[in-house]
């Protein structure tokens, strides 16, 4: 393959988004992308995906990558130079990123949406509400705006333990080199900044910001437009990759029974965005784990998904 075979189906304020741009512009990648909707419904990516609607998804021929961690950890496997884990950071950048992914992305939303939440339209509002099935108040204004404080209390703790990080002189978080964990805690500070400026907490944190620069400068790697219809029909005359039996031995449902090939099976978020995408088990390992289904619009594709924060249940 090559690197314009990287099919990206984002947003350009997808805060996701921009941590799968910025591991582009990091390995020097040339992609394609499809600029998809906000808010649902999304009629070109639902078929690729199987209902699965959240931002990003990463597309190669008929194989579709949901999650930015099964889509970064795809990256890397087919282009490990420059590498996302520079010597001796693998474990500590995940980590980082599964705090960076969380705690300071819902951190971040909820300034983001409680000071501005009146300047989005009540449709997204209402999208974000049914995504989240109610479980983030971020998409009530009124609620969002009671919590403020303690809002900003926690980004103070976030903001200083970044900064504190920094100040052991190196150019990254885990070294002269850029990692994993710079991309994940780079995209919630990337939407605070964007929407909200300097102003909410950053501008007296020069290292923070000089950092945060340092990361932006990796850029996106060169990029041509695609339309949804054009990438609908590349799933359509692609082929996914064929599954490995030995890749899935020890895989599992959520009951612990043993996965074999060709079983149906429910693959589901379990944080938001709870749309399950239904398929026949093919193939899975460490963190992750895949599916194949066919649609009538697409044909037939496989659904890649990380295995931890989904729940995967037997049909």
């Amino acid at each position: 393959m090559t690197t314009t075979d990287l099919v990206l189906h984002h947003y350009p304020r997808s805060p996701f988004a921009e941590k799968v741009r910025i591991a582009f512009g990091l390995k020097g990648l040339s992609w394609r992308s499809v600029i998809q909707p906000r808010i649902a419904p999304k009629p070109q990516l639902v078929p690729l995906t199987g209902g699965y609607r959240r931002i990003p998804v990463l597309q190669i021929g008929a194989d579709i990558y949901c999650d930015t961690r099964r889509i970064l950890a795809e990256l890397e496997r087919r282009f490990p130079e420059p590498t996302l884990y520079p010597t001796g950071t693998r474990g500590q950048a995940d980590i980082i990123a599964a705090w960076a992914d969380r705690a300071l992305f819902a951190n971040a939303l909820g300034l983001v949406f409680g000071l501005n939440g009146d300047r989005f339209p009540p449709e997204l509002h209402a999208d974000r509400a049914s995504f989240t099935s109610g479980k983030f108040d971020g998409w009530n204004s009124v609620k969002m705006r009671m919590q403020i404080p303690a809002l900003r209390e926690q980004f103070r703790i976030h903001r200083a333990w970044l900064s504190d990080w920094l100040a052991h002189g190196d150019a990254f978080l885990l070294g002269q080199a850029p990692s994993l964990a710079d991309l994940a805690v780079y995209h919630p500070l990337w939407y605070l900044r964007g929407n909200l400026g300097e102003g909410e907490g950053l501008a007296e944190y020069l290292p923070v910001l000089a950092w945060m620069d340092r990361v932006a400068s990796l850029g996106h790697g060169p990029v041509e437009e695609l339309s949804p219809e054009h990438a609908l029909n590349i799933a359509r005359l692609g082929q996914p990759l064929a599954s490995s039996a030995s890749a899935h031995d020890d895989i599992a449902d959520d009951q612990g029974q043993p996965l074999k090939e060709g079983a149906m099976i429910s693959v589901t978020p379990t944080d938001w965005g709870f749309d399950p995408v239904i398929g026949a088990f093919v193939s899975g390992g460490h963190d992750s784990i895949a599916v194949r289904r066919e649609d009538p619009d697409v044909g037939v594709t496989a659904v890649h998904f990380p295995r931890a924060g989904f729940a995967i249940a037997r049909l």
